[in-house]
């Protein structure tokens, strides 16, 4: 990322409005035109039900429109920040706790965003949130950054465990009577603090989706297609040979359970995947290297094949695509 040199290319001229227009058009080689950007994204991102949906479509659309043509902005990688969003945005300032600050770039589309999710007339909104399967536990947060904002108080009121016990499933109901309820009737008159937080869940969640195409959109090259073979419903593995020697690369994928509770209307989701690579160092000290969690197969997949693909490009440059950990330490 190049933060702080934002407005102007490499040898120093602006970006032009046609290239910002273009900023997210490497996403579109791996998603496909099936269905149209929106749609494609929110399938690869596990937002199956967004499909069907003309509200959250119109919605991811506008916002992916807004980040593209958005000005300062030299590397499509800053978006990436944007997973960040739900620990940053919504919070109010704590004398005890440091978070880090987004760029004025990523503050700007998220701003957007709210603006946009908070002008959505109450059927749309609860459309939005089917659509975009919001968690239960990601809105037991909002809601209680939305009631600290309100108050101006962001005093930990829990003196013990138990009392943090207490609190948390207090809000859980509170999210299960106020929430739920509201998805189903939809109100005209919808309470503000309910509402206030599956605005921001959902300000999180369409960050996310930002980010994912901005993952998509950094890499210079589509990685080399590998040959995927299904061990097991749960397990999909792929060997590729390092060049000049009679050694794999493996890179496989694993589906994870998954505990989060859906709101009101929604597909629980059942699983998550990992993704890992394992290989050995010329002496043969074996080497295994866990990537992390994804919501979908396909993320996993094409998150281990550019790994592979940088690791064999050079070992000791190659680094995670999400952590930035270096899969072998430079020596």
């Amino acid at each position: 990322m190049h933060q702080g040199q934002r407005g102007h290319g490499r040898e120093g001229h602006t970006v032009s409005a046609q290239a910002r227009g273009r900023r997210f058009e490497k996403a579109g080689l791996v998603l496909g035109p099936v269905g149209g950007r929106a749609a494609a994204l929110c399938r690869f991102a596990g937002r199956t039900g967004a499909v069907s949906s003309p509200a959250s479509l119109a919605v991811v659309e506008e916002a992916l429109g807004f980040a593209e043509r958005l000005e300062g902005v030299d590397d499509v990688g800053e978006f990436m920040e944007l997973w960040s969003a739900s620990h940053i945005w919504g919070y109010t300032p704590n004398p005890y706790i440091t978070r880090p600050k987004l760029s004025e770039a990523n503050a700007a589309v998220l701003g957007h965003v709210q603006k946009l999710l908070e002008a959505l007339a109450p059927e749309q909104l609860r459309e939005v949130a089917l659509g975009l399967s919001v968690d239960h536990d990601t809105v037991v947060v909002a809601l209680e950054l939305v009631e600290e904002a309100a108050a101006g108080d962001v005093t930990f009121r829990a003196q013990s465990m138990t009392d943090l016990q207490q609190e948390m499933l207090w809000n859980e109901a509170r999210v299960g009577d106020e929430v739920d309820v509201l998805l189903l009737e939809a109100p005209s008159d919808w309470p503000p603090m309910p509402r206030a937080a599956l605005v921001l869940a959902l300000v999180w969640d369409v960050a996310d989706l930002i980010g994912y195409a901005a993952e998509l959109s950094t890499t210079e090259t589509l990685p080399a297609p590998v040959l995927w073979q299904a061990a097991g419903a749960e397990h999909f593995c792929a060997g590729v040979p390092v060049p000049g020697t009679d050694l794999p690369v493996w890179a496989k994928i694993d589906a994870q359970p998954y505990d989060g509770r859906p709101l009101f209307g929604q597909a629980a989701q059942g699983e998550l995947w990992r993704w890992s690579l394992s290989w050995q160092l010329p002496d043969g000290t074996p080497v295994h290297y866990t990537g992390g969690h994804t919501p979908t197969a396909d993320i996993a997949r094409w998150r281990a094949q550019r790994a592979v693909q940088d690791l064999l490009a050079d070992p000791y440059r190659a680094k995670s695509p999400t952590s930035e950990d270096w899969l072998i330490p430079p020596p």
